[in-house]
């Protein structure tokens, strides 16, 4: 039975607290702005997932070439949207994150998509590959996640 990657859909809620002042770096907009750069992920791993239990490996090599673009465009944002008012946190988990899927998608997509590919069954190394896939998701969800939750607690006041 093959293994089957999660999903990795993120579950960070957007703040709907009220901004106050006019500071061109409200913790609202911040927030915002960090969420709609990670959301940008969820495509890339639905169609990933897509090709990937299609056998289209074609695709899936597509798919990676394109999310790999769109991580280094990502961790550029995030890069320039610096730290909130000297609290690096929120940013520091949002860029661990994209650097972990960064890492699956230069280091163990091109080599399950290969393995795959050659037809040539190895259920360990598959596994290993899934595995490491799976952690990065899980771990890229939970570290933003918590980290979202810190700073709406600091912030939403």
């Amino acid at each position: 039975m093959m293994k089957q990657l999660i999903t990795g859909m993120l579950t960070v809620a957007v703040l709907t607290m009220s901004s106050c002042g006019s500071e061109t770096k409200d913790p609202v907009s911040y927030n915002n702005s960090i969420i709609t750069v990670i959301n940008g992920s969820e495509k890339h791993i639905t169609d990933m997932n897509a090709a990937m239990n299609g056998a289209d490996y074609a695709k899936a090599e597509q798919v990676r070439t394109d999310w790999e673009k769109a991580l280094n465009d990502d961790i550029k944002k995030v890069e320039d949207l610096g730290d909130f008012k000297g609290d690096a946190s929120f940013q520091k988990a949002v860029l661990d994150g994209l650097n972990g899927y960064k890492k699956i998608v230069t280091e163990d997509y091109p080599k399950l998509i290969e393995l795959r590919k050659s037809k040539t069954p190895d259920a360990a190394t598959e596994s290993t590959l899934l595995d490491n896939i799976n952690k990065a998701f899980e771990s890229m969800s939970n570290g933003v996640n918590k980290a979202s939750t810190a700073f709406e607690s600091k912030y939403a006041g």
